[in-house]
């Protein structure tokens, strides 16, 4: 079964990481963290340029 845990490193091979958009309804989960900020840091620069800049 995963987990799916909000923000955070994994913690085990059965676990995984979700993170939502606060200016849409853009959604995404991962397995690991710094691929889930990767996603997220795209689709912010993509989809929300000024809220990137000032990430």
């Amino acid at each position: 079964m995963v987990t799916y845990r909000r923000g955070g490193y994994v913690q085990s091979g059965d676990d995984a990481v979700e993170r939502g958009c606060d200016h849409c309804g853009w959604h995404a989960v991962a397995d690991s963290y710094p691929e889930l900020i990767a996603a997220y840091q795209r689709h912010l620069r993509e989809d929300h340029p000024k809220a990137w800049l000032r990430a």
